[in-house]
């Protein structure tokens, strides 16, 4: 018996290194036209012997690659599947004692329906969904053709867009834009402005990365937008050279435009081209203003504005392949944006209760010139024996410059305590920054990896303000109205960020720390002002991926927000002879702690996005107005806001046939804002919800219809309107897809055919009651025509690239389960 007993336990000896053999699998997804990484691909491992339940599940990372152990040896299936792809099953042997396999290329292609002889429809990638980061695909919503930027973020989850234009991110208007994984200062301070004029159809995708790491720059409360635009084209042959392009041209009752696609593949040589130019119109917004102290002045306006807009973009980028392990890529962007307003305004003055009204009329101009320009290149290098590991070395630069002018001619008697003098402004404002950069990114075995980086900007803002006024034959110089001053940013940072994969739960944390010196000087002051300060921001977030089809995430993060050149400007604006307004050069940077939980489901039919959101912070930046004893409105900044956000967002999105796609994306939310300074609080609830559908009718006709409805929106002195509207568009292709006609239209739901907004402010010893009615109905048309050879045209790019708090890059949570749908 004991002998029996010890042969036993010898042979489960010797067969222990053959239980215990753990093998690393890895390899890259990639889409078999582009060549490009398929972020978040979901990946089944299966012994061959067993197909119907998987041994292990992971997830690629945003380059597409992905790694996973596996225990023991013999015959394995690997298997891809995502909605609108085909599945793709790879079978593999991992032979005896094997510590590593690469499993090299999965290639993916579109899940298409052959419809009819010579029509084939094919089913595009629309929507996917991470834990911390939403890509909304543009380019393959119908809706681009005739649309702007500002129509389709509206669809766009954890984005929402009022009445009025103004544009939150998770419940913050305190984010940060980019362009291309690249700053652009313009955008940043004029985005909802230029976005609303901005065609969609330049735009290739939308991402909102809802919880930043470490890797990204602390900047932006409510989190950072990234506009990919159609730099890069695809289709055809993914290894033949060759020349794609498309051209388009847009008419509307606001004006027209016109954009060129192009890219060139040669070799191991790619470059990609994207223009766009457009001028819209905007006539006879009006707005009724009641402004009244609780002394008996009051002040009624009536205006009436003119509003033109051209812009122009030109963004390229070329890439040159060296060898399989390094790259160098650059890029050049230019953007041009342009504002006339001309407003006629009647006001009205009660000096006291049951007085005669003192009443003037005028009219003010003003002309805004913007430009950005930018310049970046990088360097990448990898490591062949390290599947992973990879070094980025970047370098940018950021200009723009800005002219604003205004002019404000008045018809009015004199008024004790008030100047009518005819005025103007001429003023130049500039932004130059100069970004060097170094990312290291290494595995570190099989369930961890580490990403460490090291920073340096160097910005400077400067503005030349003079006032002119009036002296009955010419403008003379205002010495006490004209500023100059020059404000310096040097921003030193470091991150380490550790992430982990431990079988259906992951886990990534880092830390940032970014240290800032600041100058200003002014010509009103004799010395310059100096101020350092550092900031350290965590980050942390944990996934539980419940099957390869859902997950839950918890996170949690530190953001901070410091205020741009137009917060800090002091300069004071007195176009309006009844109020000024000014900057505040002593702010400080706004610190926000966010903490959310998400929950992703996606199936053939059915994706689910819910999360559950709520953000603190402590000094908030806000405008703020009140009277001085001259009886003249003041409105400037001030870090005097605590507030207490708590919202749910849901994006729901079912496609029921092959031809038809509904879509609910909305939220709601709690706010609850204080402050001390001002002794004021405000509270309330509010909403935002769109319903659209998509169906594709006979002859191949695409119909889409939207319904937008948003409600109240607070702020710490009062609220604002909610709205709603409907969109209707209908797109047909011809000739193998190459001709695209499309028209739209928008109508507000009110009388008029003109969008209805209210405002209601309560300030220290005044109220504000404001009425605008906005011309927002419109009728939308848009042809294209694409030329040319079609092939592997996209640009490669760095792995890690330069990030600015005004850009964004497209990073994501390697361990994630990403959620796509389309149609």
């Amino acid at each position: 018996m004991k002998t029996r007993v010890m042969i036993f336990l010898s042979a489960l000896l010797l067969s222990l290194p053959t239980f215990a053999q753990k093998t690393i699998v890895t390899g890259v997804v990639r889409d078999s036209l582009t060549r490009e990484g398929e972020p978040a691909a979901v990946l089944q491992f299966f012994k061959s012997s067993d197909t119907e339940k998987p041994v292990a599940f992971t997830t690629a990372d945003e380059e597409g690659r992905f790694m996973q152990r596996l225990d023991g040896s013999g015959a394995y299936e690997l298997l891809f599947s995502g909605i609108g792809r085909l599945p793709v099953r790879r079978n593999f042997v991992i032979p005896g004692q094997k510590d590593t396999l690469d499993l090299g290329e999965i290639l993916i292609r579109d899940d298409v329906e052959t419809l009819s002889a010579g029509v084939v429809t094919a089913q595009r990638t629309l929507v996917k969904m991470e834990v911390d980061k939403m890509t909304y695909d543009v380019s393959g919503d119908v809706d681009a053709k005739t649309s702007t930027v500002l129509d389709m973020l509206r669809k766009v989850p954890m984005v929402s867009v009022d009445g009025q234009d103004n544009i939150t991110v998770n419940g913050s208007s305190s984010f940060q834009v980019y362009v291309d994984g690249k700053p652009n200062q313009m955008l940043s301070q004029n985005a909802s402005t230029i976005f609303k004029v901005m065609p969609a159809s330049t735009v290739k995708n939308i991402e909102v990365i809802t919880n930043p790491g470490v890797k990204y720059d602390a900047e932006g409360v409510g989190g950072v937008l990234n506009i990919t635009t159609n730099r890069e084209a695809t289709g055809g042959s993914s290894v033949a050279d060759g020349f794609y392009g498309t051209v388009m041209a847009t008419g509307s009752n606001r004006g027209g435009g016109g954009g060129l696609t192009a890219a060139l593949q040669k070799g191991k040589f790619a470059m990609s081209l994207n223009a766009s130019g457009s001028y819209n119109s905007m006539n006879h917004t009006e707005t009724d203003q009641v402004r009244t102290q609780d002394n008996g002045f009051s002040n009624t306006t009536h205006t009436s504005t003119d509003m033109r807009i051209p812009v122009a973009m030109v963004n390229g980028s070329a890439s040159y392949e060296i060898d399989s392990l390094n790259l160098v890529s650059a890029t050049l962007g230019y953007m041009h944006y342009g504002m006339v307003n001309t407003n006629g305004l009647t006001t009205s003055i009660l000096t006291a209760p049951g007085a005669v009204p003192f009443s003037y009329t005028g009219t003010m101009t003003t002309r805004n010139t913007r430009n950005s320009i930018s310049v970046s290149a990088d360097y990448q290098h990898l490591w062949a024996g390290a599947p992973g590991r990879s070094l980025v070395l970047s370098y940018q630069y950021n200009g723009a410059p800005a002219v604003n002018n205004s002019m404000t001619l008045l018809d009015a008697a004199d008024l004790p305590g008030f100047d009518f003098t005819d005025r103007k402004s001429v003023g130049r404002t500039g932004s130059d920054d100069h970004t060097v950069q170094l990312d290291f990114t290494t595995p570190l075995g099989s369930k961890h990896s580490l990403s460490t980086g090291a920073k340096f900007l160097h910005r400077h803002n400067a503005s030349d303000q003079t006032d002119y006024l009036w002296n009955g034959s010419a403008f003379v110089e205002n010495p006490i109205g004209s500023l100059q001053y020059d404000f310096y940013n040097r921003i030193g940072a470091a991150y380490a960020e550790l992430s982990g994969n431990y079988g259906v739960f992951s886990l990534k944390a880092g830390v940032r720390y970014e240290y800032t010196w600041q100058s200003y000087k002014s010509s009103k002051e004799s010395g310059a002002f100096r101020v350092n300060y550092g900031n350290l921001v965590p980050s942390a977030s944990l996934q539980w991926t419940l099957s390869p089809t859902q997950n839950i995430g918890l996170s949690y993060n530190m953001r901070i927000s410091r205020p741009g050149i137009s917060y800090l400007n002091p300069y004071v604006d007195i176009s309006d002879p009844t109020a000024r307004s000014y900057g505040n050069p002593d702010l400080d940077t706004e610190r926000g702690h966010n903490i959310s939980l998400v929950y992703n489901f996606f199936s053939p039919k059915v994706m689910v996005n819910a999360t559950l959101r709520h953000s603190i912070t402590g000094n908030g930046i806000a405008a703020y107005s009140f009277y001085s004893p001259d009886n003249i409105l003041n409105t400037t900044y001030g870090n005097i806001v605590q507030s207490n956000n708590t919202s749910l967002n849901a994006f729901l999105m079912v496609t029921p046939t092959s031809k038809t796609r509904i879509m609910f994306n909305g939220g709601f939310g709690y706010s609850d804002l204080r402050s001390a300074q001002l002794d004021q609080q405000n509270a309330g609830w509010n909403y935002n919800v769109l319903l659209g559908a998509q169906q594709t009718l006979p002859w191949d006709l695409r119909l889409s219809a939207n319904v937008i409805a948003s409600g109240r929106q607070i702020d710490l002195q009062g609220w604002s309107s909610g709205m709603s509207l409907g969109m209707l568009g209908l797109t047909k292709t011809f000739l193998d897809d190459r001709l695209s006609l499309s028209l739209s239209g928008m109508v507000p739901f009110a009388k008029g055919a003109k969008l209805n907004m209210t405002s209601h402010t309560r300030g220290n010893g005044f109220t504000t009651d404001m009425t605008t009615r906005i011309p927002l109905a419109s009728i939308n048309f848009q042809i294209s025509w694409s030329f040319g050879k079609q092939g592997n045209y996209t640009t490669k790019k760095a792995r890690r690239t330069i990030e600015n708090e005004t850009q964004l890059n497209s990073a994501t949570t390697a361990q994630s389960v990403g959620s796509v749908i389309g149609l």
